[in-house]
């Protein structure tokens, strides 16, 4: 009976954080609200370029990425080894490449709290980030 109610407590523990972690996940990859402007070449360097920032994989893997101001970037995903790129702007839209991740390229929105990288092609939200 014991062991029935340990494993049923643990059952509970473990899908608590498998969701929060789905639930970290989904908000990370939402949309960007109505409100969030697009940024342009010069808003995204002030916004972004060397300044830390912090976001979640789409597999709930918290990670942070820095671009520095020579077109440099670091990134540390939990549970990996860091990895460095490169990053370029080119009219509105910031390319990030990785040699392990490959190359993505987005517009990035913000709504003065937080920062969204959009797919220049796809629309589709890769990531929203806060700021350190």
């Amino acid at each position: 009976m014991n062991k029935l109610i340990i494993y049923s407590l643990l059952g509970l523990f473990m899908t608590g954080c498998s969701s929060s972690g789905h639930q970290a996940a989904a908000d990370a990859h939402a949309a960007a609200p109505a409100s969030a402007k697009q940024l342009n070449a010069s808003e995204i360097n002030s916004t972004v370029i060397g300044r830390q920032h912090s976001s979640v994989t789409s597999t709930g893997y918290p990670f942070s990425e820095t671009l520095n101001p020579d077109g440099t970037a670091v990134i540390n995903i939990s549970g990996e080894s860091t990895q460095k790129g490169n990053w370029v702007i080119t009219k509105d839209v910031i390319c990030v490449s990785y040699q392990k991740y490959g190359k993505e390229c987005n517009k990035v929105l913000s709504d003065g709290n937080s920062f969204w990288f959009v797919d220049s092609t796809t629309n589709k939200t890769n990531n929203k980030f806060s700021v350190k």
